[in-house]
């Protein structure tokens, strides 16, 4: 099976023949994202930091002066129907308004990116988000960053779990950014600090992604190179096989057998919080038990991003939730599925379903800029088989 470059998939309108100010907004506006660290490392409010970066990158879309994109555009249906829902469901529950604004300005911040997506973008996130690495491993060392039962935390005792999302966030950019040897090295940066910081979701997720990045490289290299490369990876695993305990060495990135976070405590208590999310849409199975009902209510969050809509949002939460898995499964279909792979862990263990953090935002922005590409190529194959056989009508002799 050939797995495919993103460049080499991408429309020739997105990325080539673009002027330097699409290529050097864009790459701003993927270094906006990437600086999203900075808010917890200086504590600065999030609402605050993320009103500030969509004014921002509303400013450069209005410098560039070329209207929204269709990639924009396309993620209209799934957004405009978040945003009603949320009303909806707000007003049934009496949630609080500061919850259901960040669910609006999340929908406004995925229209105003999506028209700067591309590789210019990811490459700004990624190479933004490697001095996050690089900050956060140097406080580590330095013994500036708190550890809790052997996981350490992310900037400013924040939940590490977010400092995970980041990092999985920069390496699946490195998927997408068209810098494969550099991407291999930066991957393996970011592995780094979700390993300390425990996102077992993330890790996976990480893995993934150098997989697909080694294996795209391989087949890039000559013959003879992959050959070398092929007898290398015997070797070293030949080597770890017999002198590495590979079930230690699994269960230490795994914490297969850890006592807060192993096996024994039912995938660190996902199974209570998937309980609990299903115990929230039987409360109210229609409207859902609203976009706070963890805080509000005093109940685990879902850490599963089909279970949020539907504990948040009841039956309303279905609607959001067919419109994304059309464009994910059409996705996956037409050849977009290895890309996708690297999500399925994060879908189905992470705390996230609408958040403005890196992760799930560079899902969203992926899933809805490859999905107008492939729109687009639909609608160019329709209109070359309709208008196919009218120009040989034309054409024939009488």
């Amino acid at each position: 099976m050939t797995i495919r470059s993103h460049d080499e998939n991408s429309s020739p309108r997105r990325d080539t023949g673009l002027s330097s100010t699409h290529k050097y907004t864009s790459f701003a506006v993927g270094m906006i994202d990437g600086l999203v660290f900075l808010s917890y490392l200086f504590e600065v409010d999030q609402t605050v930091y993320y009103g500030i970066t969509i004014l921002l990158k509303a400013f450069l879309l209005f410098a560039r002066n070329s209207g929204l994109t269709s990639a924009s555009r396309s993620s209209f249906a799934f957004l405009f129907s978040l945003a009603i829902i949320e009303i909806v469901s707000a007003v049934s529950n009496d949630v609080a308004i500061l919850s259901s604004i960040r669910v609006i300005v999340f929908c406004v911040n995925l229209v105003v990116t999506l028209n700067f997506v591309g590789k210019y973008y990811w490459r700004g996130l990624v190479l933004v988000s490697a001095t996050d690495a690089i900050i956060y491993l140097t406080m580590l060392e330095t013994g500036r960053i708190t550890e809790i039962y052997g996981r350490y935390l992310f900037f400013a005792n924040s939940h590490p779990n977010l400092g995970s999302e980041i990092f999985f966030g920069a390496a699946y950019a490195c998927l997408l950014s068209s810098m494969p040897r550099l991407s291999l090295a930066l991957v393996a940066l970011f592995f780094v600090p979700t390993f300390f910081m425990q996102g077992r979701a993330a890790e996976l997720g990480i893995l993934c992604v150098a997989g697909i990045l080694a294996w795209n490289y391989a087949r890039e290299m000559r013959p003879a190179g992959r050959t070398i490369l092929f007898f290398s990876i015997i070797g070293i695993g030949l080597v770890i096989a017999f002198n590495v305990d590979l079930a230690a060495a699994i269960d230490k990135v795994l914490l297969l057998d850890d006592e807060n976070r192993g096996g024994s405590t039912n995938a660190s208590g996902r199974t209570l919080y998937w309980t609990a999310a299903l115990a929230a849409w039987s409360g109210n199975p229609i409207l859902g038990a609203g976009s706070d009902y963890p805080t509000r209510l005093g109940m685990l969050q879902p850490h599963n991003f089909f279970l949020y809509p539907l504990a948040c949002y009841g039956l309303l939460g279905v609607i959001v939730l067919i419109i994304f898995l059309r464009k994910f499964s059409e996705l996956a279909f037409y050849g977009r599925f290895v890309y996708l792979l690297p999500l399925v862990p994060m879908l189905a263990f992470n705390d996230r379903f609408v958040n403005l953090n890196i992760y799930p935002t560079i899902m969203f922005l992926f899933i809805f800029f490859e999905w107008d590409k492939l729109d687009l190529y639909r609608r160019r194959a329709r209109t070359l088989s309709v208008a196919g056989p009218r120009r040989d009508i034309s054409s024939a002799s009488p």
